[in-house]
């Protein structure tokens, strides 16, 4: 299986980016506290220590991680990010989510019976409002009152 990494020539990878800025060896040495003559040995050298590396990023103003990594980036929509409640990660798995998406139905179910339950005390509490202002209305005939409409 490949992980999508590739050896580098670090030190001539510095030394192209270096000549490309229009630097000497001296200035970038002044750049990452170095004296001259450890510019030319890590110019040399396959391999650097990390540390040293982002030193020389900053002074380079690249980013020499990306070197490493391969070009061709398959991205899936499986392991794009997806937020949870403010957690964004993607290493929450089907299971995580699968989770959610359960709880947030029945809570979906929930509130549908409470607008059904609602909307039908709506209703009664109307017909009992129509039944009342009938009561009222035969009230008023009986007692003598005019009826306003």
């Amino acid at each position: 299986m490949s992980i999508g990494i590739k050896h580098v020539h670090i030190g001539r990878e510095i030394d192209k980016r270096r000549l490309e800025l229009g630097i000497s060896k001296s200035e970038l040495g002044r750049r990452i506290h170095v004296p001259q003559q450890h510019i030319n040995r890590i110019l040399e050298k396959e391999t650097i220590d990390t540390g040293k590396l982002i030193d020389i990023s900053v002074a380079l103003e690249k980013n020499f991680f990306d070197l490493y990594a391969s070009d061709t980036h398959n991205v899936s929509a499986y392991l794009a990010a997806v937020s949870i409640h403010g957690d964004a990660n993607n290493m929450i798995g089907e299971s995580k989510v699968a989770s959610e998406l359960s709880q947030t139905k029945v809570v979906l179910e929930e509130k549908e019976k409470t607008i059904q339950v609602l909307t039908d005390e709506i209703k009664r509490l109307e017909e009992s409002l129509e039944d009342k202002t009938l009561i009222i209305s035969f009230y008023k005939e009986k007692v003598g009152e005019p009826i306003k409409k």
